[in-house]
């Protein structure tokens, strides 16, 4: 198993134990608030499975820290050794969740399609740019109900409260291009869906977001070109 598979699935790991923690506090203030009423984890008319919706949070993940650009410490590569924080990829997330009730999975695999993403490895979508000597993945799509993955085979009968995508950036050049992509697209899948594009703090993402997001890479970028003079 290559280091960027390995790095793939600790993204992806992480990122649903970060979901899965948002569905416990999320269904927990949900209780409290009243007895009587019906909270994310009860079934209702809008929402028959009584499934959560779960825009997820932001924080210090499996292989590189939130967009804000700090990556955690004791960040580790394959091999055991501590990389160098300058070094560290970026991971960069965004979720896009189901106003009302859940996206039908037919529906999700058309306007994925037609967004350029493509069922792949561990049962997720990749948007992929494919060069003569390999595949690099720009970025995946996750399901945000656990384990993260999609039923491809039966996607008929499947249907989720939202998607969550992310991308671990390199500091390469086109790392910027990348979050636009990523961006455009959640975008994309919001407005074709029905639904609305959540930022790392479970709000809708709105322009001064995506700024400091650009900046972010941007700084990414700059850190790891410092890096490599040295």
């Amino acid at each position: 198993m290559d280091a960027d598979t390995v790095r793939l699935i600790l993204i992806v790991v992480g990122a649903i134990l970060i979901l899965g923690l948002y569905f416990w506090e999320r269904r927990r203030d949900s209780e409290d608030e009243s007895d009587d009423e019906e909270g994310y984890g009860n079934a209702s008319p809008s929402n028959p499975s009584g499934r959560v919706k779960q825009e997820p949070h932001l924080g210090a993940s499996a292989g590189g820290g939130a967009y804000h650009g700090t990556a955690p410490e004791g960040d580790l590569e394959p091999d055991g050794e501590q990389r160098d924080d300058d070094e560290a990829p970026l991971l960069i997330q965004l979720s896009v969740a189901k106003r009302v009730g859940e996206f039908p999975g037919p529906d999700i695999l058309e306007v994925a399609e037609s967004c350029g993403l493509r069922p792949g490895d561990m049962d997720i979508f990749h948007c992929l740019d494919e060069f003569d000597d390999g595949t690099r993945i720009y970025f995946s799509m996750a399901n945000m109900v656990k384990p993260g993955t999609f039923p491809f085979d039966a996607m008929d009968d499947f249907s989720t409260p939202g998607m969550m995508l992310f991308a671990q950036l390199e500091g390469y050049p086109e790392d910027l291009t990348v979050l636009e992509e990523m961006i455009a697209t959640a975008r994309k899948l919001a407005n074709s869906l029905g639904g609305d594009v959540l930022d790392d703090t479970r709000r809708p993402l709105t322009v001064r977001k995506e700024e400091e997001m650009r900046h972010a890479v941007l700084t990414h970028e700059a850190r790891r070109a410092r890096s490599l003079r040295r």
